[in-house]
């Protein structure tokens, strides 16, 4: 288990500085037109955030918008809320379910010691910033491929998966000990 007193985080919006911007927008697009997916207490947050800090010319509540239109306004609130970021990516994972439970068993032969699957970790304060050396986002994504060839998901859709499952970023770049013989 991980030691909370050890443990450094860095907040839940710096998952921006490894996204692509169409990425990001694939996101909130894909997730903004499936609301109705999501947790419904999740929605009610992400919502309340969304009226408090985006404003959109026209509306006195930005959240009845157009769908086309919030996504255009939520990319800011995204790239500077951790709480806005953590509820996207969160109701993203939901929508991608066998995704999310093969990089979970993955993860898991891999001793990254993984939240459960169902563990809501919007409620966590961050990412972990401690990163296998040899764990690279090009590994995960041919372990997933080769070991789940019926799922159609995306490179990137991979790679965030690891990082929200995980709850991990690759900030700091560690080696593993050998294991002894």
């Amino acid at each position: 288990m991980v030691d909370a007193k050890k443990a450094q985080f860095i907040p839940f919006h710096a998952i921006n500085e490894f996204m692509r911007d169409d990425y990001r927008l694939s996101i909130l697009q894909e997730v903004t037109t499936h609301f109705e997916d999501c947790d419904k207490d999740k929605i009610l947050r992400a919502n309340r955030l969304f009226v408090k800090g985006v404003q959109i010319p026209g509306f006195r509540n930005s959240s009845l918008a157009p769908a086309a239109v919030r996504v255009k306004h939520s990319v800011s609130l995204f790239e500077k809320s951790p709480e806005f970021a953590a509820l996207i990516v969160e109701c993203w994972s939901e929508r991608h379910q066998e995704l999310k439970q093969a990089v979970w068993q993955l993860l898991d032969t891999k001793n990254w010691k993984p939240l459960p699957d169902k563990a809501d970790r919007t409620q966590l304060p961050g990412f972990m910033v401690n990163w296998p050396k040899g764990d690279t986002f090009d590994l995960f994504i041919k372990s997933i491929k080769e070991t789940n060839p019926e799922l159609d998901e995306s490179d990137d859709n991979v790679s965030l998966m690891v990082v929200w499952v995980g709850n991990k970023l690759p900030y700091n770049l560690f080696d593993e000990p050998e294991p002894e013989a």
